[in-house]
C-alpha cells in the first residue's frame, strides 16, 4: 500500500508541478492573488482523478512554513479554492517528512530499492483517521521545489481490504471443506470418523487430565494429517498442564508478594508518629503530620520527637527513588536522622554525622532531601538547616503563610564530607510552620500541569487559623480537587505545627 500511495504522489506531482516552458509560478500566483483560475481548475480535476483512481483519503497542495502550512488545494474541498490560503498546524511528525520531501530528488521509479528519491512516508493520525501519507515535491518552471503533495491512504482501507481478503478465504475454504466432506464421506469413514471421534472423545477429558497433571493418549495411528492432529493434541495438553502449574506457581508468588508488601506497608506506617495529639501532656505547641505514599511503600517520612524538656526535634524528608528500595532506605535515614539529632542536638551536627554513616556504605548511591529543626519550646526560636529539600511556608502569629526562603544544602548521601548550614527561624505565639515533600508542589493533573506552590500557599491560607490537622485537610483536599482522576507518581507527606508557647498557669 506505501507503493501504491507512492505511486498516487509521484502523478500528483507531475500534475501540480509546473511545466518545464511555462514563465510562471502557478504557486507563487495563488499564493498572492487567493484566487483560482481555469488552470487552478485544471489541477484540482486531475487531483480528484487521482485521489478517486487510487481511492486515497485525500490529495493536498499546500506550502511549508516554519511553524504552519497554508493550503493551495486540498481535495476535501466541497467547492473550487474552499481551501486556498487556508493555515493549519502541522499534526504529527508531519514536519520533519514534510522537510525531507521538499529536500528530495523526484524519479517517476516506483520500485522503492531502486528509486534514487527516499521513500518520504509517514503514518500518523489526521482528523481521527489513521492514514499513511507520501509527501512530495512541487516544482516550478525551474525545477526548485516551491511546495508539497501529500496523498493520504486511510490504513482502515487496507485492514478493511485485507479482512475481506480473508474472509473470502474463508469462505472458499469452508466451501471446498463441505464439497469435499459430501464427496467422499462414504468413502474415507472407516478411516476418518472413527479417530476424529476417538480425538474427541480425548478433547472432552482435558479438563480432568489438566487437574490429575497426566497427558491423555489418543493411540491414533492413522499415517496421515489425523495422527499429526492428535500428536498436536497432546503436545498442546501437555504444555497446558505445565502452564496450569506455572500460573499457579506465579499466583502464589504474587500473593506472597503482595502479603510481604502488605506488611512493608503496615511496618514503614508503624515507623511513622501516628498518635494525634502526640503529647496530650503539653499545651505549648500542636503538632499534626500525615503521609499518602504514591505506591504500597514511598520514600517520604516524618518524624518529630523530644530531645529534652524544652526542645523538640522535627524533621521532613524525601528520599530518591520510590516503592521497596526507597522505604528500606528511608527507614534507615530515620533512625539515623533521629538517632545523631538526640546525640548533636543541632541539626548542623546531625546532619553531617547522618551524611558520612550513609556515605561509608551507600552501594546504589541513593540520597534523601531533608529539612530538619530543633525548636526551643521556652522561646520560639527554631534552629533548622535545610539539605536540599523543599523550602517550608511560615505564618506568624499576625501575618499570612509565605514561603520561606531558607538556606539550601546538598541533598544527604549525595557525596561525603559536606558541611551544612544552620539558620534561625524565631516564631512568635501563635505561628505556624508547615512542611511537606515535593509530591504536594509537583502533584499533576490529567493535562499534566502541576499544582505548584503558589496553589499550596492559597490552600494554607484558606485555613490558616485553623488546628494544623485542619490545615493539612485543606491543603489535601485542594491537591486532591486539582488532579482530579490523574493518577499521582509520588508520595504525599506534610506536616504543620502551631507555636502556642508557655501557657500561664
Amino acid at each position: 500500500m506505501r507503493n501504491y500511495t507512492y505511486e498516487a504522489a509521484l502523478k500528483g506531482t507531475a500534475v501540480t508541478s509546473s511545466d518545464k516552458e511555462a514563465d510562471d509560478n502557478g504557486i507563487e500566483k495563488y499564493l498572492s492573488t487567493g484566487k483560482p483560475d481555469e488552470g487552478y481548475e485544471n489541477v484540482f480535476l486531475n487531483l480528484l482523478l487521482i485521489n478517486d483512481d487510487y481511492g486515497l483519503q485525500s490529495c493536498d497542495v499546500f506550502v511549508p512554513y516554519e511553524d504552519h502550512i497554508t493550503y493551495i488545494a486540498s481535495t476535501e474541498d466541497k467547492t473550487l479554492g474552499e481551501s486556498l490560503n487556508k493555515n493549519a498546524e502541522y499534526f504529527g511528525n508531519e514536519k520533519e517528512y514534510v522537510t525531507r520531501a521538499l529536500k528530495a530528488e523526484t524519479d517517476t521509479e516506483l520500485n522503492p530499492e531502486k528509486s534514487k528519491r527516499e521513500n518520504i512516508y509517514t503514518e500518523n493520525e489526521k482528523n481521527g483517521v489513521k492514514t499513511v501519507t507520501y509527501y512530495t515535491p512541487v516544482l516550478d518552471s525551474k525545477g526548485n521545489a516551491v511546495a508539497v503533495f501529500a496523498a493520504s491512504y486511510s490504513t482502515d482501507k487496507v485492514l478493511g481490504t485485507i479482512f475481506g481478503y480473508i474472509g473470502g478465504l474463508i469462505g472458499v475454504a469452508l466451501g471446498v471443506m463441505l464439497l469435499s466432506v459430501i464427496i467422499f464421506y462414504f468413502s474415507i469413514r472407516r478411516h476418518i470418523i472413527k479417530p476424529v471421534v476417538k480425538l474427541t472423545k480425548a478433547v472432552r477429558t482435558v479438563k480432568e487430565s489438566v487437574k490429575n497433571k497426566e497427558v491423555v493418549k489418543t493411540d491414533i495411528r492413522t499415517g496421515d494429517e489425523i495422527e499429526e492432529l492428535a500428536v498436536s493434541f497432546e503436545d498442546m495438553n501437555r504444555d497446558l498442564i505445565g502452564y496450569i502449574d506455572e500460573n499457579t506457581r506465579i499466583t502464589a508468588e504474587k500473593q506472597r508478594l503482595d502479603t510481604e508488601l502488605r506488611l512493608a506497608t503496615n511496618i514503614q506506617a508503624g515507623m511513622l508518629p501516628d498518635k494525634f495529639p502526640a503529647f496530650p501532656e503539653r499545651n505549648d505547641f500542636d503538632i499534626y503530620a500525615s503521609m499518602t505514599p504514591a505506591k504500597e511503600v514511598g520514600g517520604d517520612f516524618y518524624d518529630f520527637f523530644m530531645i529534652d524538656e524544652n526542645r523538640l526535634g522535627i524533621v521532613m524528608a524525601d528520599v530518591s527513588g520510590k516503592g521497596v528500595p526507597a522505604a528500606l532506605f528511608m527507614m534507615h535515614s530515620k533512625i539515623l536522622l533521629k538517632s545523631y539529632t538526640m546525640v548533636k542536638q543541632t541539626p548542623k551536627a546531625a546532619l553531617e554525622e547522618v551524611n558520612r554513616q550513609i556515605c561509608e556504605n551507600n552501594p546504589e548511591e541513593m540520597f534523601v532531601t531533608v529539612w530538619l529543626g530543633v525548636l526551643d519550646l521556652r522561646t520560639g526560636m527554631f534552629t533548622a538547616a535545610n539539605a536540599g529539600h523543599e523550602k517550608p511556608a511560615v505564618k506568624q502569629a499576625d501575618g499570612h503563610f509565605e514561603l520561606l526562603k531558607d538556606k539550601h544544602g546538598i541533598m544527604v548521601g549525595y557525596m561525603d564530607g559536606i558541611r551544612f548550614k544552620e539558620y534561625e527561624l524565631q516564631l512568635t505565639k501563635g505561628a505556624k510552620l508547615f512542611l511537606y515533600t515535593d509530591g504536594v508542589a509537583e502533584a499533576t493533573d490529567s493535562n499534566e500541569k502541576l499544582f505548584g506552590t503558589d496553589r499550596m500557599i492559597e490552600a494554607l491560607r484558606t485555613a490558616e487559623d485553623k488546628s494544623p490537622k485542619e490545615i493539612l485537610a485543606a491543603v489535601d483536599a485542594a491537591v486532591d480537587k486539582f488532579v482530579g482522576e490523574a493518577p499521582q507518581f509520588d508520595d504525599l507527606t506534610m506536616l504543620c505545627i502551631e507555636y502556642k508557647g508557655e501557657t500561664e498557669e
